[in-house]
Order: C-alpha cells, then sequence, then structure tokens
C-alpha cells in the first residue's frame, strides 16, 4: 500500500513539473513573440509556431494570431486571411466549448476579426471589411466586463475602423470627426497607466488614421476647386505626432521610419513639392530595414515624374508598378491607368493612350461598383440597428417614448441625406473623370476627335474606294473588320471616319453596294437571271436567302422575283 501510495505522489510531482515547464515555456514563448512582433518577422514566425505546438489553449490562439500578424506585415493577405480565420474558427470552438478564460478567448476573437478588417481594407475590399467591422463590434460587446481595458481598447479601436470605411465612402469629414472623439476616449484615465507596446501602436495608429483623414479632405477640396493650406499641415502634424508615438516602442518598431517618410511622402505629393517629394523617396532604400517599399516607390515616383514632365521616367515607373498588378489597389491602377493615357497621349501614341483611357473608366466602374455594395451594407447595418432602437424604445416609459422616437426618426433623415450626398458625390466624380485629355473636353468626343490624323483619314477614304472597285464587299468576310484588319488599325478609328463623311452607316452603306451590284447585273446579265434566289444571294455575300429577301424590298420595294419578272416583261 505505501508503494502504491509513492507511485501516485511520484506521477502526481511529475505531471505538477511538467505542467509547470509547459506553463514556464509558453510565457517564454509569448514574451518572445511580443518582443519580435515588430522587430523580425522570421524569429515571430518560429515562436509563434512554438506557441501552436502548446497544450495550452489560450497559448494556441496567441500563436495563430501572431502568425496572421507576421504574414500581414509582409503583405502575404491570402495567407494572413487563412490563417486569422483559422483564428476566428479556433476561439468560437473554445468559447463553445470550454468553461475557463472565455474571456480571454472573447479578446482573441476580437483580435482576429481586427486581422481580417486590416487585411480587407488593404485590398480594398470594404464590404467585406465593414462585415468583419460588424462582426468585431458584436462580439466586443459580448465581453462580461464593459470597465476592462481591453474592451475599451477595442471600443476605440471599432471607432477607427469606422472612420476608415468612412473615408472609403468619401465621407472625410464625418470620417475626421470619430477619429477625433476615439483620440479623446484613448487619453482618458482609464489608459493613464497603460504604457505597453500595444496600445502605443493603438494610439500611433489612430494618429496616422487622423492624417490621412485630412489629407482626404485637403483631395476633396481639390476637386471641388478649393485649397486649404491648413489641412496638409493638420494631415503633417498627425503624422509628426504618430512617429513621436512609435519612438517609444520597446523595442523599437523597424518599419516606423519608412513608413513615416512614405506618409511625408504623400503630403508633400499633396503639396506639389514633386522634387522633394523624390529626393525622400530616394532614401527609403537607407532606412527600409527590409521592408517591402518598392510597389509605393514605383507609385509615388510616377505621380512626381508626370507632374515634373518627365515622360520617360513616368512610363518606366508606371509600367513596374503595373508588373505586379494583382498587388495594385483600384484606385492606384486608376491613377497609374489614367496618368499613362495622358502621357501617351502627349507623346501622339493614340493607340495607347486609348488604350489606358479606357482602363482607367473600366476600373473606375469598378471600384464604384464595390463602393455602392459598401454603402448599402452600411447603411443597412444602421438601419437594422434603429430598427432595434425603436424595439427598445417601446418597452420604456411613456415620458421617455416620443423623445426617442423623434432621435429614431432624425437617424432615418440623417442616412437619407447621406444617401443623396453620397450619390451626388459619386455623379460629379464620375463627370470629373471622364473629362481627361485637353481643356477638359468630354473623354469620348476628344478621342474621337484628336485621335485621327488627317493621314489615317485619308488612307481610310481610299481604302473604301477599293472596297467599291475591286469588289471587296460581295466577299461572305467583308465587315468593319475586314477593313481595319486590312489597314492595321481599329474598328473604332473606321467607323468614325465612315460616320464623318456619310449620312447612313456603315451597315446600311455595305447593303446597298450590294443591292445595286446585283440590280446591275440581272439587268446587264441574262444568264445571272436564271440563277435561284440563292445562288444570288451567295454571290454578293449573304449566306441566307431570305435574309438576302428583306434587304433587297426594303432597298428597290419589291422582291427578288418580283424584280425579275418585271425585267422579262
Amino acid at each position: 500500500m505505501t508503494r502504491y501510495l509513492l507511485i501516485i505522489f511520484v506521477t502526481l510531482s511529475f505531471s505538477k513539473k511538467i505542467v509547470s515547464q509547459t506553463k514556464y515555456l509558453d510565457s517564454i514563448h509569448r514574451n518572445k513573440v511580443y518582443y519580435f512582433k515588430n522587430l523580425n518577422n522570421d524569429s515571430l514566425f518560429y515562436y509563434s509556431k512554438k506557441l501552436q505546438q502548446s497544450n495550452n489553449k489560450l497559448s494556441k490562439v496567441i500563436g495563430i494570431s501572431a502568425e496572421a500578424y507576421a504574414y500581414h506585415r509582409l503583405k502575404k493577405y491570402k495567407e494572413a486571411e487563412e490563417t486569422a480565420l483559422r483564428l476566428v474558427e479556433k476561439t468560437n470552438y473554445f468559447l463553445n466549448n470550454s468553461t475557463n478564460e472565455k474571456q480571454a478567448f472573447l479578446e482573441a476573437k476580437v483580435s482576429g476579426l481586427n486581422r481580417l478588417f486590416w487585411i480587407k481594407k488593404n485590398q480594398e475590399d470594404y464590404t467585406k471589411a465593414y462585415e468583419y467591422l460588424i462582426q468585431m463590434q458584436s462580439s466586443n460587446e459580448q465581453h462580461p466586463n464593459k470597465k476592462d481595458v481591453k474592451y475599451l481598447r477595442y471600443k476605440i479601436i471599432i471607432k477607427t475602423l469606422k472612420a476608415i470605411i468612412n473615408q472609403a465612402l468619401n465621407m472625410n469629414f464625418e470620417a475626421k470627426q470619430i477619429l477625433l472623439s476615439a483620440y479623446s476616449d484613448s487619453n482618458s484615465e482609464a489608459f493613464s497607466n497603460l504604457k505597453d507596446n500595444r496600445f502605443l501602436q493603438q494610439k500611433a495608429d489612430l494618429l496616422n488614421s487622423l492624417g490621412n483623414a485630412y489629407l482626404s479632405i485637403n483631395r476633396t477640396d481639390i476637386q471641388n476647386k478649393n485649397h486649404n493650406k491648413s489641412y496638409l499641415d493638420s494631415a503633417s502634424y498627425y503624422y509628426d505626432k504618430a512617429f513621436e508615438i512609435t519612438k517609444l516602442f520597446n523595442p523599437p518598431h523597424e518599419d516606423s521610419e519608412i513608413i513615416y517618410n512614405l506618409r511625408k511622402t504623400e503630403v508633400l505629393i499633396a503639396r506639389k513639392e514633386f522634387s522633394k517629394a523624390v529626393d525622400l523617396i530616394n532614401n527609403y532604400k537607407n532606412i527600409s530595414n527590409g521592408y517591402p517599399y518598392f510597389h509605393r516607390e514605383y507609385f509615388q515616383k510616377a505621380i512626381c515624374f508626370h507632374n515634373l514632365k518627365k515622360s520617360d521616367s513616368t512610363i518606366y515607373y508606371s509600367n513596374k508598378f503595373l508588373k505586379n498588378q494583382e498587388k495594385c489597389e483600384t484606385s492606384k491602377l486608376i491613377t497609374i491607368y489614367d496618368i499613362l493615357s495622358k502621357e501617351y497621349n502627349n507623346l501622339n501614341k493614340l493607340d495607347s493612350a486609348y488604350k489606358y483611357s479606357k482602363l482607367t473608366l473600366d476600373q473606375y466602374n469598378l471600384a464604384k461598383s464595390s463602393k455602392d455594395k459598401t454603402f448599402n451594407l452600411f447603411y443597412n447595418n444602421n438601419f437594422e440597428q434603429a430598427q432595434q432602437l425603436n424595439k427598445t424604445i417601446e418597452e420604456r416609459e411613456a415620458t421617455k417614448q416620443r423623445n426617442l422616437i423623434i432621435s429614431f426618426i432624425i437617424l432615418l433623415l440623417t442616412f437619407f441625406i447621406i444617401t443623396f450626398y453620397l450619390i451626388r458625390k459619386e455623379k460629379e466624380k464620375k463627370k470629373e473623370l471622364i473629362l481627361i485629355m485637353n481643356k477638359n473636353k468630354p473623354a469620348e468626343i476628344e478621342k474621337k476627335e484628336y485621335n485621327i490624323d488627317e493621314a489615317l483619314e485619308t488612307k481610310i477614304l481610299d481604302e473604301f474606294k477599293n472596297v467599291t472597285k475591286n469588289s471587296d464587299f460581295l466577299k461572305p468576310e467583308f465587315s468593319i473588320n475586314y477593313i481595319a484588319d486590312k489597314l492595321e488599325t481599329n474598328t473604332t478609328y473606321i467607323s468614325f471616319v465612315f460616320n464623318k463623311h456619310h449620312e447612313e452607316s456603315f451597315k446600311q452603306y455595305c447593303t446597298k453596294l450590294k443591292i445595286n451590284y446585283v440590280v446591275e447585273k440581272l439587268k446587264t446579265d441574262k444568264n445571272f437571271r436564271k440563277y435561284s434566289i440563292q445562288a444570288i444571294a451567295e454571290e454578293i455575300g449573304y449566306t441566307n436567302a431570305s435574309a438576302f429577301t428583306r434587304a433587297f424590298k426594303k432597298h428597290i420595294g419589291i422582291t427578288p422575283s418580283a424584280f425579275l419578272k418585271d425585267i422579262e416583261n
């Protein structure tokens, strides 16, 4: 009996020792994850994998969260999304099947949804980003302690993300107000003793978002033909303030300087100080610390050299940017395509100019469609919240009922006003976008009038004459494409020249040539009159006798059979 008790004691002692060692190792690995988060990606991946191998559930989800962050930092959005979705799935499982550490798992889930928001935001998939934001807000509100610092921090983060969605919908002033409110919240007494890197990062992100908001307001102001220098001063001020906060990180954030300089370059471009901007861009290589900045460099240099009237450099960096098109944001694609269309137009390379101006409009329409879907989701979600508020109103005292219903009505009116405002803004933006090239003429008209030089027009007119002389119009394959291929140009130019010199469509013109040919031949060639209607139709390129008969009757007024009888008589 004594021996059995001794074995049990030794086994329990050994188990406790293993558990103790596991906790100790997990603690070390967690600290390493937090230490290397913004310092070294290879180490971050290594220790995140270590945590995922732990028997402790919370250590596992912290490891998955760290891995998702590492992929996101490398802009490997596909891998980051897959890992973040795995994190949300894992935390949901633990929340449903575990009685311990529910608060910690809930916070990990919110963190995973936050990562998914940023992935979709960076891909400019604002509809999906907003869906994750809704889930994030719902999950955070399940937090059992509404005075907990993490709950309060995520409330501020959610405000920041809502502001970003507002910016995506061109509601820049609204975004600014939300961000100022969030920044005020971050300075409350609840956070007075919070100096860890995650909170500092949150404040820096908030300040950078404020800088972005003022930069966007400045762009809107310019589009409305106003200019207020103070917006750019404010953008620069908040970027500077964010950078000062990143200097407090321990350990330091190795990307903070390059990210700060990327933003300062945007301000210089907005100020139209393009030479200074190029100097700053050329210094990226000295401060990058391995940060993948090249895509941003190509984009910014394309803008700068375009405005500095350096066509070769503009086209060079635009093409380098477009080589990784799958990583391109839609808004940046629109900018680069627009720049290329203007550059090629200035160089009188009209086919290329036309190609890129069309791509500009195509991408703009895609972006508009995406933002329309996002706005509908934004509106509907808030409308559902308003409906829920109405249900709450009904349960309250009668004395408060009237005021809350009025608030509800005001909320609805606000959304209707926002809807009207956005629709009007989008219409204005579309008009502005399609007013390209010289003297702000509509793009379609300008390209048609400007893109046809006299030599090409003469060549096309001569070909029309040749078509009549050599009877090319009788061939079954004859069409506007036939002429375009022969002259090695496009159908748009052929159509434009034809319409300029004729008061009928190209198809009507071809039909008239064919029918006139048949009429003349029937009058002069007795053998031709012996042909069947099908054979006559095939002679002039028709494969269908019925189609030929309809065309003949429309042009001559009677059917081919009736015409033949008249001739014979």
